[in-house]
């Protein structure tokens, strides 16, 4: 096909396209900035009802923690008096253990006669007072509480006879009874 149009009117066609294009690109540009501009809108319009809801449910939660304040304050008193009562417990000095560990050392033939047990006793010298049947008894129990980890320096005080019958012996022992014994 040949093409028989003046050169002033082909530049007249290509210009008219090129606006028609151009138009079509500033309606399409127009159209995008209202949709951003409508979704900026929409989304401001979600998050100030969201801040909305979330200052009131922080109103009300601050009510309620307010109503809690005794609840807190007893709690703080009760873990106070926990920590206390912990204290005391690691600090306490089990007798009945002590006790126990002596009666297991105790040889046949032998009874204590005399034990006082404090919290001074742990760790200084303390006297038993003893019975037994026979030496070889009273020397059974010097060797038992020498083999024991619960004291140390054991030695004799006194071996005296006379007595009630059949522990006839009187035996004094000067012992130490360890700190860690009671723990």
């Amino acid at each position: 096909m040949i093409n028989l149009l003046p050169p002033e009117e082909k530049r007249q066609l290509r210009a008219a396209r090129s606006n028609s294009l151009l138009l079509r690109y500033n309606i399409f540009l127009i159209g995008a900035v209202l949709f951003l501009g409508l979704a900026v809108g929409i989304t401001y319009v979600y998050l100030s009802t969201t801040k909305t809801n979330a200052e009131s449910i922080i109103g009300e939660n601050r009510a309620k923690v307010t109503s809690f304040a005794s609840v807190q304050t007893e709690a703080d008193v009760f873990r106070g008096n926990l920590t206390t009562a912990k204290q005391i417990l690691d600090n306490e000095v089990v007798y009945t253990k002590v006790m126990l560990a002596i009666a297991a050392l105790m040889p046949s033939g032998t009874v204590l006669d005399k034990l006082s047990l404090d919290s001074q006793t742990f760790g200084t010298q303390t006297t038993l007072a003893a019975r037994a049947t026979s030496y070889d008894n009273a020397l059974k129990l010097k060797e038992a509480f020498q083999s024991s980890p619960l004291f140390s320096d054991v030695h004799f005080l006194s071996i005296t006879s006379g007595g009630l019958s059949p522990y006839s012996l009187t035996v004094s022992l000067n012992v130490t009874i360890k700190k860690d014994a009671a723990k």
